[in-house]
């Protein structure tokens, strides 16, 4: 679905009250009500530009969330689409974040697919193929959830993607060591307690689906892709809410088991 360049009807002053805003909250890890009528960014390319001045000014990128994009009941573009910030990467046995409003870690199941060389902005539209050559084998990742809107605030899509759909950072698991699968048992099992397995299955039933939108997408806006970064293309088991504290081992199907644990920041 090729996307012309966004141009957006807010001010610079505009977008840029917007992300302080939306940037102070990612800051705290607090949540609050809509943003000001004349800050609130309801169309696609201002909310867009609002989700870009957040990262202009928190973070260098690391990659990107993202989902294949919808036209909703009006007619109007839906683009899945967040930035992964450098401060917010997390690796190892212990993961930190912000607890959600029940005092729990809110997390999805991901693969993260590392980029292989540089990709600068372009106009021509790259092939399927063109794309995955350019796209290495997935690490085994969770996207770390949190929406900087209060769940009865009224957010609707335009707000989350200017907030960068619900991203509060990334842990990233090791390498896949078999195929990748579109669906799985994805089991969890805490210690003293009995294993919980998820029907684990990608959104678009392949985990790969949303890469050539993303690239293109990105390049067609003028933002160039690096080597190193990681793309994540959507939860194979929605958003799962776990507690802290507890020493959890997390195995995706016929893979390699690993132990993680959960902190409050």
């Amino acid at each position: 679905m090729p996307v012309s360049p966004l141009t957006p009807n807010f001010s610079a002053d505009q977008i840029d009250a917007a992300a302080q805003q939306l940037l102070q909250r990612r800051q705290i890890g607090q949540p609050a009500g809509l943003l000001a009528d004349q800050y609130r960014p309801l169309l696609l390319a201002d909310a867009l530009a609002v989700q870009l001045q957040v990262a202009t000014q928190y973070s260098a990128v690391i990659g990107w969330k993202c989902g294949l994009p919808s036209v909703d009941a009006n007619g109007q573009l839906k683009i899945v689409l967040g930035p992964l910030y450098q401060n917010e990467l997390q690796q190892g046995t212990q993961c930190a974040l912000w607890p959600s409003g029940a005092g729990l870690a809110r997390v999805e199941p991901e693969y993260a697919y590392p980029v292989l060389a540089d990709l600068l902005p372009g106009d021509q539209t790259l092939s399927d193929a063109d794309v995955f050559a350019l796209i290495g084998t997935p690490h085994l990742a969770l996207e770390l959830i949190q929406s900087r809107y209060q769940p009865d605030a009224g957010a609707v899509y335009p707000d989350q993607l200017a907030d960068g759909l619900f991203n509060q950072g990334l842990w990233l698991g090791p390498v896949l060591n078999g195929p990748e699968q579109a669906s799985f048992a994805l089991t969890l099992t805490q210690s003293g307690e009995a294993s919980v397995i998820h029907a684990a299955r990608h959104p678009n039933d392949n985990p790969r689906a949303p890469l050539p939108w993303l690239v293109n997408f990105l390049r067609s806006q003028g933002i160039a892709l690096r080597a190193g970064q990681v793309l994540i293309t959507g939860s194979f088991a929605g958003v799962l809410d776990l507690p802290f504290g507890a020493d959890i081992r997390w195995q995706f199907g016929d893979e390699p088991a690993f132990q993680l644990s959960f902190c409050p920041r």
